[in-house]
């Protein structure tokens, strides 16, 4: 097995993690923003997933984030400016990487995008600038081991390997190399120190040693540090263990850097966001004669010697842990030049005065960020999958041990209540703690949206604006990763077929710009979002017509207008009149309908001609265990989720009355409120009395009132799936197993009212004992 395995994992979850911020920063700056801090956030994104690549051996992904990285680099540094760059290209180029980082994950071959590629090396060029050519590599790098050949390889011996290989060839190099050897950019020929503007500045970093096990190498440390403003880097490799204890996973060197340099104390902070942590470096200013220029006569003397007692060190250990893994070839490791002077293991007797700066604000997003990070810990969904099922197993013995000890003698029943209690009041806990580790924010979702409005409003010629709502709304994870289809699904059917163009909206009396609403919130215990926007409206007599011709309506048939609505979602239905590679093939709809529903959702439409377009789907907060109030109608029992219930009350003390056509209501917080008979809608077993109503909730925001024979009481049910074990029943979102081993209902408020609109019955004899 390679041990590297887990790492790799760990990496690839990251990538997804900084794909999504590349992604989302991209997009602001794309649509207006100026802010410095997104491009520094999109430039550490891209830079952070270079550097882990490296480590891997990902060289075609290395190769396109640093051509990637470099064009970045040029609006960070100003030489472009933020209002001029090719977003569109940078997006594009985003995808390119995500596709590249899939391929690496697979062990797939990847896809080369020159033509990317050259679009980006473009980017910061002036037309009458001649193109450098690269510099001539003066000593050879040693001949990398095939990874094949040794995938046993920790991955500090990587690190190390790429470090002795800059070190050997700074050996080699003469002064006068070109290549700076920590950017992509052409070096001019240094300055000293006192003619460079600027202030001295020192910098003294002693990472963790679990430098490495955090996918980090100490030259991409060093390598976000301008070269131009670097004089020395001192290493020291005192802390480092005889070989006989050396763990090659912890790093131990420690540097320090003189630079004199023109940022400020906050742009250092910014080079080491994603690197170090805040107490893992310092910043001093040494006075002006603290730092001594290398003596005139004798540079490259002393840069031999002092490379060539660290290159002695970093020999000894590699050849003590045999070869490393093939690094990625990257060109920002090419042989440094003679400004950069590496000394020999220090441990400085007396250091200039150190006025150590003033951490960042804890405010600040990425010092917050990474406390977080340190205190995090990634579990593979499966195993809280696990642990939920557990939970929800944990929640039905608990359910029979309450009703083993009801049927207890008194005495004996009134020692155990209280443990029993106990009992309970911690797997609630329990239960509460689990669920909030596989709850999400359904941003993740959400922002994928906007790049899509953008581009289908660019390929249709009109004008968009997308508007978010409810975006920290969280749901379980499992239904988090099944939302995405069925929203880019809908808002293609929003973008096609509902918004006009702009011709049309100003010929309508509408702005040229439609808007679309996204919107998620909690209601009735459930997660609901819709898709509304403010176009044409369903063409009710085509959708018809269509239907008719596809035999799906009788040809005498009269339908009301909301059942018209709902044949948007038939198989093959389409009101598209050309086929296009955005719609027109009538799946689009349907295949929305199907995996809401296989959520236990469901999706419904409102429209209204010449006015605009809403769906909605209502979908179950969570798939595993939820809060229910268990009532009985006749022999039967059913639970209702406790966050559809608002109240409950005697009927007896409730005026009803029946309309003409026989519906009852009843008159609650002085509205009228339509009344249901469980039993009735149901097809309840035995006799009912019906003398207790709860008014509950629709996912619309109504009120009903369900009348009952008792309310058994309020527990925990472990959700199971209906139609995995039995079939759909209408009314019933899922069942649940009660303490007494018998299988319970739990009722679905909106499809219980679609099933008394149509008059008919679930079956419920084969529904009583549990297997």
């Amino acid at each position: 097995m390679d041990p590297l395995a887990e790492l790799k994992q760990t990496f690839f979850q990251e990538c997804e993690e900084l794909l999504g911020a590349l992604e989302l920063k991209l997009q602001a700056l794309d649509e207006g923003s100026v802010d410095p801090e997104d491009v520094n956030a999109a430039f550490r994104a891209i830079h952070s997933i270079k550097g882990g690549a490296g480590a891997f051996g990902c060289t075609e992904l290395v190769g396109f984030a640093h051509v990637f990285e470099a064009a970045l680099d040029h609006l960070r540094s100003g030489r472009v400016a933020i209002e001029d760059a090719p977003f569109t290209l940078f997006l594009r180029c985003s995808d390119a990487v995500a596709d590249l980082v899939s391929a690496a994950r697979n062990d797939e071959p990847a896809t080369e995008r020159p033509d990317l590629l050259a679009a980006l090396e473009q980017v910061g060029k002036e037309p009458q600038a001649p193109v450098a050519a690269p510099p001539t590599p003066v000593a050879p790098a040693p001949e990398p081991v095939t990874p094949a050949a040794n995938n046993d390889a920790p991955i500090g011996i990587a690190a190390l390997g790429n470090l002795l290989a800059m070190v050997e060839a700074k050996t080699a190099a003469p002064a006068s190399a070109s290549d700076d050897g920590w950017d992509d950019e052409p070096a001019a020929a240094p300055a000293t120190a006192s003619d460079k503007p600027g202030r001295d500045v020192h910098l003294r970093i002693r990472p963790e040693q679990d430098l490495f096990r955090r996918v980090i190498e100490p030259r991409v440390v060093l390598g976000s540090l301008p070269a131009a403003d670097i004089v020395s880097i001192r290493c020291d490799l005192s802390q480092v263990p005889p070989l006989e204890s050396l763990d090659v996973s912890d790093c131990w060197m420690r540097f320090d850097v003189d630079l004199r340099t023109e940022l400020s104390v906050e742009d250092l902070h910014g080079r080491f966001d994603f690197s170090l942590a805040n107490e893992e470096f310092e910043i001093s200013f040494p006075e002006p004669a603290a730092i001594d220029p290398p003596e005139v006569g004798e540079p490259a003397a002393a840069e031999q010697e002092v490379s060539n007692a660290v290159a002695a060190d970093l020999s000894a250990i590699l050849a003590k842990l045999g070869a490393a893994p093939e690094a990625a070839s990257e060109p920002d490791i090419q042989p440094a030049p003679a400004p950069v002077a590496v000394a020999a293991p220090v441990v400085a007797a007396a250091e200039p005065a150190v006025a150590r700066a003033a951490p960042r604000a804890p405010a600040a997003p990425d010092a917050s960020a990474r406390q977080r990070q340190a205190v995090s810990v990634r579990v593979d969904l499966d195993r809280i999958d696990k642990l939920m099922n557990l939970v929800g197993e944990i929640v039905i013995t608990q359910s029979m041990l309450v009703e083993c000890v009801r049927s207890l003698p008194y005495d004996v029943h009134a020692k155990t209540a209280e443990g029993m209690l106990t009992l309970s009041r911690q797997t609630r806990e329990l239960q509460d703690h689990v669920m909030a580790v596989r709850a999400q924010p359904v941003k993740a979702v959400f922002q994928r949206m906007p790049r899509l409005v953008r581009e289908l409003a660019q390929t249709l010629g009109k004008e968009v604006r997308l508007v978010l709502e409810g975006e920290n709304t969280e749901v379980d994870k499992t239904i988090i990763e099944e939302l995405a289809d069925p929203l880019t699904h809908m808002i293609r059917n929003s973008m096609d077929h509902g918004l006009e163009t702009p011709d049309e909206r100003v010929a309508a009396g509408k702005p040229r710009e439609g808007t679309i609403k996204l919107i998620a919130e909690h209601r009735a215990g459930r997660i609901v979002i819709s898709v509304t926007d403010d176009g044409r409206g369903i063409g009710r007599d085509r959708l018809l017509a269509k239907a008719r011709s596809r035999g799906l309506v009788g040809a005498d048939e009269r339908l009301q207008p909301e059942e018209i609505d709902q044949l948007i979602f038939a198989a093959g239905l389409s009101t598209a009149e050309a086929v296009s590679d955005i719609s027109g093939r009538g799946v689009g709809m349907d295949v929305v309908r199907r995996n809401v529903e296989s959520l236990g959702g469901r999706i419904s439409v409102d429209s209204e001609p010449g006015r605009g377009c809403k769906f909605t789907l209502a979908l179950p907060l969570t798939l595993a265990v939820l809060e229910g109030m268990v009532i009985r109608c006749g022999d039967d029992r059913y639970v209702i989720p406790i966050a559809s219930v608002i109240e409950t009350q005697h009927l007896a003390s409730t005026p009803i009355e029946r309309l003409p056509f026989g519906q009852e209501v009843l008159r609650w917080r002085g509205e009228v409120t339509p009344l249901y008979r469980l039993g009735d809608v149901m097809g309840s077993m035995g006799k009912t009395n019906e003398n207790i109503v709860i008014i509950a909730e629709t996912e619309r925001g109504n009120n009903v009132g369900i009348a009952v024979d008792e309310i058994v009481g309020q527990q925990q049910v472990v959700v199971k799936s209906l139609e995995a074990n039995y079939g759909a029943v209408n009314g019933a979102s899922a069942a649940t197993i009660l303490g007494d081993g018998l299988v319970a209902l739990i009722l679905d408020i909106d499809s219980m009212l679609r099933l008394a609109a149509s008059g008919g019955r679930p079956p419920q004899s084969d529904l009583k004992m549990a297997g």
